[in-house]
């Protein structure tokens, strides 16, 4: 398996890939999300990766884009990892966990110090991930202050200590 920069070229199969990695997902349209995070201006082609299979097919992809800490006196922008996809015939293999760690490895040498999501902590917690809200940083929609859902990994050590704030995953 190689881990690549996504290519134009490849975007047709990665559709198609997405498509069937959540179809069974409560996330209908993340497929069509990944579409439009590519036209955003803070869309980072170097970040958006796929693991090939060694027959040349692709069996996972990872985008990693930018997203904004909003803080009372200051914005600080940081990523956003959304979606990650593995193909079906593919899970439990640790794909994700290789194509994450290749793009968080290319996010620090950017200059990049910490990812944020939403997603399934029971998934996430496991790759170092934590609620958002330990280090004071809440999402948006978060009422309770505590969403397990919203979650931050720093790849520097320290990174979001003093950004409290808020961030707006959609």
């Amino acid at each position: 398996m190689i881990i690549r920069q996504e290519q134009p070229s490849d975007y047709d199969e990665v559709y198609e890939l997405v498509k069937k990695s959540f179809a069974t997902s409560t996330n209908e349209g993340e497929w069509e999300y990944l579409n439009e995070v590519r036209k955003k201006d803070e869309f980072i082609p170097e970040l958006s990766l796929v693991a090939e299979n060694d027959d040349g097919m692709l069996i996972g992809q990872i985008v990693l884009y930018k997203t904004d800490i909003t803080t009372s006196d200051n914005v600080y922008t940081e990523l956003l990892l959304s979606p990650i996809s593995v193909h079906p015939d593919f899970f439990r293999r640790g794909i994700a966990s290789k194509m994450m760690k290749e793009a968080f490895q290319i996010a620090r040498g950017m200059g990049f110090t910490a990812i944020f999501l939403c997603g399934n902590p029971d998934f996430y917690h496991k790759f170092g991930f934590k609620g958002s809200y330990k280090y004071a940083i809440l999402h948006i929609a978060d009422k309770t202050q505590k969403a397990e859902w919203c979650m931050a990994l720093e790849l520097i050590p320290d990174a979001l200590i003093n950004k409290a704030g808020t961030i707006n995953i959609q």
